[in-house]
């Protein structure tokens, strides 16, 4: 195994992040191809504005979490990259459900701001969601950055994501 040093860990709007820790989407859309496959650390970043936080908490509400279950600054839980695809617009649409961001490749690019670039999807296994969030981490990352553990602090807190009681999603609802 990778050490800990060497793993990633994506930060996302709460709302986002449960959403990937529990399996509901299983492909998470980015710019960069970091060419990294192996476990990821999912990350629950701080809100940009009071508006974007009361709409990430609607969002959790219809997935029945509460924003003390999914608190910003924490860890939520890990997935295993298993690989990365590059989108075209026909792949971007075939994935819409597990991406969650509709069929529209070139909408999406302007939505996100990304016009011109290339859109690579990382596919996720193994959904390991936390029992209890490891909270208190990483508030100065934003929604979409990729880091690794670089403090004492930071690498206690994968170490002790991965030793932690979590739910494999997938041997929970069998798929």
């Amino acid at each position: 195994m990778a050490g800990l040093k060497d793993i990633y860990a994506l930060s996302l709007r709460p709302d986002a992040a449960i959403r990937i820790a529990i399996g509901d989407l299983t492909i998470q859309l980015a710019t960069e191809n970091l060419e990294y496959k192996g476990k990821l650390v999912i990350h629950a970043c701080s809100y940009a504005s009071r508006e974007e936080e009361d709409e990430c908490i609607k969002r959790m509400t219809s997935l029945s979490f509460s924003p003390e279950e999914v608190p910003s600054n924490s860890i939520l839980g890990w997935a295993k990259v298993k690989e990365i695809k590059t989108y075209t617009p026909q792949t971007f649409a075939i994935d819409a459900k597990l991406h969650g961001y509709g069929v529209d490749l070139s909408q999406f690019l302007a939505q996100e701001g990304w016009q011109g670039k290339t859109v690579y999807g990382y596919v996720l296994e193994e959904h390991h969601y936390l029992n209890l969030p490891i909270m208190g981490v990483g508030s100065e990352y934003q929604h979409g950055d990729w880091w690794n553990a670089e403090t004492p602090f930071e690498i206690l807190c994968f170490k002790r994501c991965f030793d932690a009681e979590s739910v494999n999603i997938a041997e929970t609802v069998g798929y």
